[in-house]
């Protein structure tokens, strides 16, 4: 249910004016203020796309803005992790980058360091893409159901609404800043799209815009992944089986937490599943009001804008939940004789080849994790048995549902995608400068096996890790998969803007990519780029020598300070006034 009255008080930033005529100065001078800063060098910068001086160069030729609007995917994402590195690899900067041997273009991308930092900020971005974004986000708004309201409210989470780099406190701000200087509001995502549209477009002279739109993805992916949210955040913890391993004050964090109703440690339940899907018509309503919106700019600007809507693959089938294979074949390093529980649904019979990979039960990559710690050092560092390990799955003979995703709650899921994307290609279908990418069916097919991707003998597929399609983080795709979808992508603008760019060998981006297990232990070498927390956590599953099968992953001595961390990290990033004071208050926060 939308709030009665969205209203966002116009703010006139303190020297707001000033500030904003030189931001244009640096927009408009080049690349030498551009991102130089620790991490980002002048050539990662200018294959950003920053530089505007090599764009305008040809007056006589049709220049074009590349437009990006979207969540993690489109910023960049990968191992969990926003840093220059990934969103060099990402499938909007390899489009931006095909499109530019064939036309001049305007793109630039919001580079973030090692750190986690953009610095410095004062280039206008064109990818508005923000990590976490669901189609209610994309105009500030929290979605009513997520966060246990009656009406959807404005975030400032979700909004660019500071006036200088060092009030920045969420990605929104890093992302959209200086945006909303030149708007002199805060600007969600959608408003920063209009203002490109409707004032930059024309202040530098483009004559088309060619917006790329990939949300929806998180409308369903704190469903599917079981972790993140709000009033509760959810975590996939078998708490009973790894509470030993954490500290005291921790666990008495995570009680407070469970007794406040701030965490959960159940988000597979069919009501924490069904509370954290967006609604079918408000999912529907919210996508339409978007599309108009950005309508309604190319219509107030006179610039031509094509909108490139992408649909949306099964987030119940990314490598980050595990079937009984997976389990089976990852704890077996540890201990031959594991098998799962007979109440954990198999994918396929034990030794018998996978014929329906959508098949069986799953748990989480975070849940994987600590069975995988426990089996390994638990118990008092001697490693735990079959039977402690299985009590995640089930207990007293039963599954253990808030653990663990059924296979009926996947097909649940899987419905409402398909739901999701028949509402945007009806969307789509009656506009007629919109138009559908079919990204969600051509990645749903490939990871099926119904059309395999086979780059030099390879076939990728759903596998964390072993299938060669995700990153670490088993949600975001590899650099492979990242220029699978950059081509889809690339082959519709051919078809709707006569762009002829050429499309991407796969062959030679796999040749560079980091996230495929060439000598089929299970592992892959990963990247030589720093982690967020969660990425640092399922980098210690990196192979030291991808050469030789009998060299693997080894469990470092602190995990548990890693899990720790990431549990902390969630809470920190989440921001449940109410669980920060009480983290704050045990010391495992700093306070404000």
């Amino acid at each position: 249910m939308r709030a009665a009255v969205l209203l966002r008080t116009r703010r006139i930033y303190p020297i707001a004016l000033c500030l904003s005529l030189s931001v244009s100065l640096m927009w408009l001078a080049g690349g030498s203020f551009a991102q130089a800063a620790t991490g980002v060098s002048s050539s990662d910068v200018a294959s950003a796309g920053e530089s505007s001086e090599a764009q305008l160069a040809s007056d006589a030729a049709t220049l074009t803005m590349l437009i990006g609007i979207g969540d993690s995917l489109s910023q960049g994402t990968m191992d969990a992790t926003n840093n220059y590195t990934n969103t060099l690899n990402s499938y909007l900067q390899k489009v931006a980058v095909a499109l530019k041997t064939v036309m001049p273009l305007s793109f630039s991308q919001p580079l973030f360091d090692n750190t986690g930092q953009r610095p410095p900020p004062y280039r206008v971005p064109t990818n508005l893409g923000v990590d976490g974004a669901d189609v209610f986000t994309l105009e500030g708004l929290e979605y009513h159901k997520r966060v246990g309201a009656d009406e959807d409210v404005i975030s400032e989470r979700y909004l660019a609404d500071k006036t200088f780099p060092t009030d920045f406190k969420d990605k929104s701000d890093k992302v959209l800043y200086p945006i909303n200087l030149y708007a002199q509001q805060d600007v969600s995502q959608i408003d920063a799209a209009e203002w490109l549209i409707e004032v930059g477009a024309p202040a530098i002279e483009v004559d088309r815009t060619a917006v790329v739109l990939w949300i929806g993805n998180n409308d369903s992916s704190l469903a599917a992944l079981g972790l993140g949210g709000s009033k509760p955040l959810y975590f996939s913890i078998p708490l009973d089986l790894v509470k030993k391993e954490l500290s005291f004050l921790l666990r008495l964090l995570i009680s407070f937490g469970l007794f406040t109703e701030n965490i959960s440690l159940e988000p597979y339940s069919q009501v924490s599943i069904e509370r954290n899907l967006t609604d079918l018509s408000d999912f529907e309503a919210q996508y339409t009001r978007v599309v108009d919106r950005l309508e309604a700019a190319s219509a107030n600007s006179g610039v031509e804008t094509d909108v490139f809507v992408l649909t949306l693959p099964y987030f119940s089938a990314v490598g980050y939940l595990f079937d009984s294979e997976d389990l089976e074949f990852y704890l077996n390093k540890l201990n031959p004789f594991y098998r799962v529980p007979s109440t954990f649904k198999s994918v396929a019979p034990r030794g018998q080849p996978i014929t329906d990979p959508l098949q069986g039960d799953r748990v989480s990559l975070l849940t994987f994790a600590m069975l995988y710690a426990l089996m390994s050092t638990g118990c008092n560092g001697t490693g735990c048995a079959i039977a402690v390990i299985n009590e995640a799955l089930e207990t007293d003979g039963k599954q253990r549902d808030g653990l663990v995703m059924s296979e009926q709650e996947q097909q649940f899921l899987m419905a409402r995608i398909d739901d999701y994307n028949d509402a945007i290609k009806s969307i789509a279908a009656a506009r007629p400068n919109v138009h559908v990418v079919d990204v969600g069916q051509a990645i749903n097919d490939a990871f099926t096996g119904k059309s395999e991707i086979i780059v030099d003998g390879n076939v990728f597929t759903r596998k964390w890790m072993r299938g060669g399609g995700f990153t670490f983080d088993g949600v975001h795709p590899s650099y492979t998969g990242q220029a699978f979808v950059a081509n889809l992508i690339i082959e519709r603008m051919n078809e709707v803007m006569g762009a002829g760019a050429a499309l991407y060998d796969l062959s030679d981006v796999f040749a560079g990519d980091p996230y495929f297990d060439h000598d089929g232990d299970g592992w892959a070498p990963g990247p030589t780029a720093q982690g967020s927390t969660i990425g640092e956590l399922m980098f210690m599953f990196k192979d030291p020598d991808d050469n030789d099968a009998s060299v693997g992953a080894e469990i470092p001595s602190d995990v548990w300070d890693m899990i720790s961390d990431l549990i902390l990290g969630g809470v920190k990033e989440f921001d449940e006034p109410e669980l920060t004071a009480e983290a704050q208050r045990l010391g495992l926060l700093p306070s404000e």
